[in-house]
């Protein structure tokens, strides 16, 4: 079962249940879904209009040729992961703020559909679990200081995609740097 279809099975579960929390998260990941899904759409389109012959009329303007492309095309679960994943940084980023400007009440709002949403993607790894797949794959790269940051972060996270999320895994590769002096 796919993450769509399990969050289907949920969403008909909370219904039931009247859990209505965890039914506008769904809902909303839902949404999300369905929207990274037209944009896919949307770029398979773009992408065959352009490989497509250009061709003129008899008045001169051009015809738009006729292109065939499947409206239903399913995501990928690496692009469902990604998209839900996106959406769960939203909420992470929205705390942050939140407790910035004082609005605890909001902040734990958020902090309760980002948990909902959590359950739907793999689990991250800890900052203790991460270091040490990260030193070891810092030594493999050759990067010796934080000059190689740029170097070194495009394969980091690359390797680390969906495991971790990109600002803890910035900031343990600047921590391993700065101690390898």
């Amino acid at each position: 079962m796919n993450i769509e279809e399990q969050l289907r099975e949920d969403l008909k579960a909370a219904m039931r249940g009247g859990e209505k929390l965890r039914l506008l998260v769904i809902r909303g990941a839902l949404a999300a879904l369905k929207n990274a899904q037209m944009a896919l759409v949307e770029s398979a389109y773009d992408q065959a209009l352009a490989a497509a012959p250009k061709q003129l009329g008899a008045d001169g303007q051009p015809i738009v040729p006729e292109i065939s492309i499947d409206r239903n095309m399913p995501l990928s679960e690496t692009a469902m992961q990604e998209t839900l994943a996106k959406e769960l940084k939203r909420r992470r980023d929205a705390i942050e703020l939140y407790r910035k400007g004082g609005r605890e009440d909001l902040a734990e709002q958020e902090q309760a559909e980002a948990a909902i949403l959590e359950t739907y993607l793999p689990r991250q790894l800890t900052a203790d679990e991460l270091r040490p797949q990260m030193e070891a794959a810092i030594s493999e790269l050759g990067a010796s200081s934080v000059a190689d940051m740029g170097k070194i972060m495009p394969a980091l996270i690359q390797q680390f995609k969906g495991s971790a999320d990109g600002r803890m895994i910035s900031q343990l590769a600047r921590e391993i740097l700065s101690q390898t002096k």
